[in-house]
């Protein structure tokens, strides 16, 4: 029975953080945390880029955004940059005593506005998304019946190339 106490004490995390402590942490004004204070904030910073990115995402979407190099940029300067002020101005955080606290989170805030801005420009554009189908199936119809119609004429047998 010791034995199992011991292995039970061992599986339990120390310092195990619930979520409203984690959240507590990362509202707190001027809090000035470092790696080894709230190394949760790697995760908590990911998933803001995250809402930001889905927010952005879904703005873009619903104002029917089409420049796409445009709204990618700026997508990625508020996903990138937006969540810097937030851990340097209002946490005041220890930046360097984390490792990639600057740009963690960034790829994922920015597949997920590409993701929602994409599905939201192909819903409200399905009759543009139609026609551009027809017109690629017709080609790829097109091309298939040239090809069987130009190698219908070649003499049988021959290895020349």
């Amino acid at each position: 029975v010791p034995y199992c106490a011991i292995i039970r004490l061992s599986l339990q995390q120390p310092h195990a953080m619930t979520t409203s402590s984690v959240l507590q942490k990362a509202c707190k004004f001027g809090s000035k945390p470092d790696a080894s204070t709230f190394p949760e904030l790697l995760t908590v910073v990911t998933w803001l880029r995250i809402i930001i990115g889905a927010i952005y995402g879904v703005s873009l979407g619903i104002r029917n955004e089409n420049r796409g190099l445009v709204g990618a940029t700026l997508g990625l300067n508020v996903i990138a940059f937006a969540p810097m002020l937030y851990f340097n101005g209002y946490l005041m955080a220890y930046v360097d005593s984390y490792k990639n606290l600057r740009f963690v989170g960034v790829v994922n805030g920015l597949a997920i506005m590409l993701l929602i801005w994409i599905t939201f420009f192909t819903y409200a554009h399905s009759e543009e998304e139609m026609s551009m189908q027809k017109v690629l199936s017709d080609a790829m119809i097109s091309s298939s019946e040239a090809t069987e119609s130009s190698t219908e004429g070649e003499t049988a047998g021959t290895d020349e190339f």
